[in-house]
């Protein structure tokens, strides 16, 4: 008898230990909804268990979708597996059968071990699963266009256990591109999120870490976020979806112009104003801007051209601004490829002045304009009320 109540005792012991930690570990659930002007553009909600996230996200842009995701951290907190399911949004148990021409990824699913991240990708029109893999030492966040907030929130949390004051360099992918984020206190309850990737979110944290709201006007991830309760997200998803997403908030567009006979040609993103403040708010001032939205802005000259002592040889270049309050710059950069939110500024060919003026009539869509004059053209930017241009000669072959 002794010697069973002694056993009991240190089986009990063994139990406490083993599986203690997580029986006194009570979930954190809570919600995200993300907002650009007055469009709801996603509402997350999500679980935090020991170190592992998971939850649902109902997404607007392009169109009505949702994420279903897990996360799963190794003890450090860098990541260990992350899974992502793009579901139907009136029975999210279903694939999301997207009508978009855009190329959908149903699936993703990042593994990362032995300091390389392999990405198995299933996507639209894809016979075969893509398969990807990143020597990288390890993984911290993952998020493209639309991000998980809630592993934002998992990184501002580590930051605050620290004790320090930034956590970083951390590796950020979006499957296809690796760069570096960081965190770091600007104030007690401020954070900033972010890197020359996809520039800095300002997050408003509570005394854990844990995020309260965000603002990420003048970013990549332009949005105003607010925490919330639980939101059920089938519940939702089915009453949104009765009504269509919100599309492309920057569809892509091209401008083909003939000026004295020679083709000009522009490839861009053009932006909604959606009641934001533009100039001083989402486009900051004294800032290198991309001049559009999404992939870079892309100017094809089949002849050269002049402005001012300038001369811009034919050929295609990436199009950056820095706006200004009186007056702006145009950047032509030789690299047409890299995401223009980290250009590679040793790449850039020249730079010239651009005036503005006030529009009698405001653009709500981001417009490029090209206008034929006697020796050559006027090269002109328009958002909200500003217009920023510039006068050009077409140089003889």
């Amino acid at each position: 008898m002794r010697f069973f109540i002694k056993f009991r005792g240190i089986l009990l012991i063994i139990l406490l230990t083993t599986t203690g930690s997580f029986s006194q570990t009570k979930p954190y659930t809570a919600s995200f909804v993300g907002k650009i002007g007055p469009d709801t553009v996603f509402v997350e909600t999500y679980s935090i268990v020991n170190n592992h996230l998971y939850g649902k996200v109902l997404f607007r842009m392009f169109e009505n979708h949702i994420g279903v995701f897990n996360v799963h951290f190794y003890p450090n907190g860098t990541i260990r597996e992350f899974n992502w399911a793009a579901m139907d949004p009136v029975n999210s148990s279903l694939p999301y059968q997207a009508t978009t021409a855009w190329r959908f990824p149903y699936n993703r699913t990042m593994v990362c071990s032995d300091d390389t991240c392999t990405f198995f990708i299933s996507q639209k029109d894809s016979p075969q699963e893509i398969i990807r893999k990143q020597a990288t030492a390890s993984m911290d966040f993952y998020g493209g266009t639309n991000p998980l907030f809630s592993l934002m929130e998992w990184n501002c949390v580590r930051l605050a256990k620290s004790g320090k004051q930034v956590l970083g360099p951390l590796t950020m992918t979006n499957s296809g591109v690796v760069s570096t984020v960081s965190v770091r206190y600007t104030a007690k309850d401020t954070m900033i999120f972010g890197g020359p990737f996809i520039e800095y979110t300002k997050i408003n944290v509570d005394d854990e870490g844990k995020i309260i709201s965000s603002d990420g006007t003048g970013t990549v991830y332009n949005f105003l976020v607010t925490k919330h309760d639980p939101i059920d997200i089938d519940q939702l998803a089915k009453r949104m979806a009765k009504s269509p997403g919100i599309g492309d908030p920057s569809p892509r567009d091209t401008l083909n112009v003939s000026v004295q006979n020679s083709l000009i040609s522009v490839a861009y993103s053009r932006p909604y104003k959606r009641g934001r403040k533009i100039f001083g708010g989402v486009v900051p001032y004294d800032s290198v801007w991309r001049t559009g939205a999404s992939n870079a802005t892309v100017l094809t000259l089949q002849q050269s051209i002049q402005i001012g002592e300038t001369v811009i040889p034919e050929g295609k270049y990436s199009l950056y601004t820095i706006p200004g309050r009186q007056a702006w710059r145009l950047i032509f950069n030789t690299n047409t490829t890299r995401w223009p939110t980290d250009p590679d500024r040793s790449k850039d060919f020249a730079e010239v002045p651009l005036q503005i003026k006030t529009l009698d009539t405001p653009k709500d869509k981001f417009t490029i304009a090209i206008r034929e004059t006697k020796v050559g053209g006027v090269l002109k930017f328009q958002w909200d009320t500003i217009e920023a241009f510039t006068d050009f000669k077409l140089l003889n072959r």
